[in-house]
């Protein structure tokens, strides 16, 4: 893995995986895209979070929004654990419906780091989110 670097706007730019997920999964590729690109629309975030949620998801699901941890209570794109999803909507969200993964994990990014960027800074260091 590279370490991750900044350029003269600050900007994050430590892509590694979703690249390479996308050309191998490019259906789940298709359908994660697209589910984060809804969200961020219905959020009135920025398109320019595309790019740092697409990566965070790589390295959570791979893209695959059927992902299960065998580890842990984890799965989906954003491999919420079972109080994630509790804290999130619980019952009343179909946790096997990409978009609405996509919906609260946008969410659980915002509410915790404030933006895929720090999200992607805090996995950088410890593996995880």
């Amino acid at each position: 893995m590279s370490s991750p670097t900044a350029s003269v706007s600050g900007a994050y730019n430590n892509y590694y995986k979703a690249s390479a997920d996308a050309k191998s999964n490019p259906k789940n590729y298709a359908i994660a895209s697209s589910a984060i690109s809804q969200s961020l629309k219905a959020a009135g975030k920025p398109a320019e979070w595309q790019k740092p949620l697409e990566e965070l998801v790589a390295r959570e699901s791979s893209f695959n929004p059927n992902a299960k941890n065998p580890k842990s209570t984890a799965a989906g794109l954003y491999q919420f654990l079972n109080g994630t999803r509790k804290n999130y909507g619980g019952n009343s969200v179909d946790w096997s419906d990409p978009n609405q993964q996509a919906s609260k994990g946008l969410q659980y990014v915002i509410d915790r780091y404030g933006d895929p960027y720090k999200a992607l800074q805090f996995w950088d260091k410890n593996k995880w989110y």
